[in-house]
């Protein structure tokens, strides 16, 4: 895949019709602190981490890394994006070499049902297929997470396959390419009304 030292990393910020997506600064850290203690955000990824713990462990920076883009809204985070390369040990691939690029998205619990999840994705995946035209995207989420399974179609996202792992039911799907598809994800998607939860394998 797609390792991003072939990407111009960080990219210049995208602009949405009310977000910004950008590298993360230290102005941030507090926002990441509340992101990973939130049980609200817990819920689906593997349960939420202790604030005093966090704020011990959490670096000046957090977040700064190829693949990380913070989403920002009037100035302040509200969640971030990852694209990641799935890694190769864990089920669900859609390349003989597996590796494949990975969305996957944390939202403040106050951003929630505002559609931000859904905008900042679409903006996210048309970023990555232009940079990375003939690569698949995948997603996975537990069953449970209704929204987040919502938000997958509504982004394009077809199920793979379904299998357990974490202790839980997973689903995973791929967005194809958009040599393939003919669309970009902000075809797909109006953000009005999308329900912003967190996708995870856990």
């Amino acid at each position: 895949m797609t390792e991003f030292e072939h990407a111009v990393w960080p990219p210049a910020p995208i602009r949405t019709e009310r977000l910004v997506l950008r590298e993360a600064a230290a102005g941030d850290r507090a926002a990441f602190v509340r992101l990973f203690a939130s049980p609200e955000v817990g819920t689906f990824i593997g349960g939420h981490r202790p604030q005093d713990e966090l704020e011990r462990a959490m670096p000046e920076v957090p977040g700064r890394r190829p693949g990380l883009l913070v989403v920002d809204l009037d100035g302040a985070m509200i969640g971030m994006i990852t694209l990641d390369a799935r890694d190769a040990a864990r089920p669900g691939h859609v390349r003989p070499d597996a590796g494949e690029a990975e969305l996957g998205y944390l939202f403040l619990p106050e951003s929630w049902r505002h559609g931000y999840a859904a905008e900042a994705c679409a903006a996210a995946l048309d970023w990555f297929a232009g940079t990375h035209p003939e690569e698949p995207v995948v997603l996975c989420t537990r069953t449970a997470n209704d929204r987040a399974m919502r938000l997958a179609a509504k982004l394009g996202f077809t199920e793979v396959e379904r299998f357990e792992e974490f202790g839980a039911e997973q689903w995973f799907g791929v967005r194809h390419p958009r040599a393939a598809s003919g669309r970009t994800a902000s075809d797909t998607v109006s953000a009005s009304g999308t329900e912003g939860m967190a996708p995870s394998g856990r």
